[in-house]
């Protein structure tokens, strides 16, 4: 679940409404603040080790483990402080869009602390909105460099993400996953999975064509804030759907 969804709340009261929707992982976002007792605190290298032990127990008492992190990656000095962080909080992936002079570093940054890099992409005219634009730069680079794939500013951009799935597979980290209510406009709104336009159920089988374990984020842009009740609907269609795909 992408913290990003609750962006109006401190992270620890997002961590008990993920905890609702019945999700058991979690990706921050860097400059989400901590709690209503410490607001200043972002979730990022700077943060105090007294106030990294209390996150990591907010997450535990809440059931949720946080697995990943949104952050710009712009200069090695900052991505290596956050690479630093991630080991110690337990990240498995941070999800970025640095610029492509940062890659060297960065993949000897992956192997170093073992974390993966999961590549973002925001809406066109936005670098990395073309997948192709992201396999160039991703190409001879190591298995831990792969995608974020935002599925939902692939239709905003007009891309199929099924179409996206079939040419960048081998290299699919992560996804923000969302549903829209319509295909092709930048001012889509996101609605439960499997009730818009974004192709959920084609994408979860195309998934499993292909053999990929990724992570599946929810990510609801339409509001900063939401009831956990509408993202257990996407949990719910998720479950039916993959018992399905299982039982074909």
């Amino acid at each position: 679940f992408s913290t990003y969804s609750f962006r109006a709340l401190t992270l620890f009261e997002t961590l008990e409404k993920i905890a609702q929707t019945g999700l058991h992982c979690a990706e921050a976002f860097a400059w989400q603040k901590l709690s209503p007792e410490h607001p200043e605190a972002k979730v990022d290298p700077g943060l105090s080790a007294p106030l990294r032990k209390a996150l990591k127990q907010k997450a535990a008492d809440c059931g949720v483990q946080i697995i990943g992190c949104y952050t710009g990656l712009g200069n090695p000095d900052a991505a290596k402080a956050f690479f630093e962080f991630g080991a110690d909080m337990g990240f498995e992936f941070l999800v970025s869009e640095p610029p492509e002079t940062m890659f060297d570093a960065i993949e000897k940054l992956t192997e170093e602390y073992k974390i993966d890099l999961a590549l973002h992409n925001h809406p066109k005219p936005s670098h990395y909105w073309n997948p192709e634009i992201g396999l160039a730069a991703l190409e001879g680079r190591g298995k831990r460099m792969g995608f974020c794939c935002d599925t939902g500013h692939w239709c905003r951009s007009g891309l199929e993400p099924v179409e996206m799935l079939r040419r960048i597979g081998p290299r699919v980290k992560t996804f923000h996953l969302k549903d829209l209510d319509e295909f092709g406009v930048r001012e889509a709104k996101d609605v439960v999975w499997g009730q818009g336009k974004g192709r959920i159920a084609d994408i979860f089988a195309e998934v499993k064509r292909q053999g990929l374990k990724p992570y599946f984020g929810i990510e609801w842009e339409r509001t900063a804030d939401s009831e956990p009740e509408i993202h257990a609907e996407s949990v719910a269609f998720y479950e039916k759907t993959a018992k399905e795909l299982v039982a074909g």
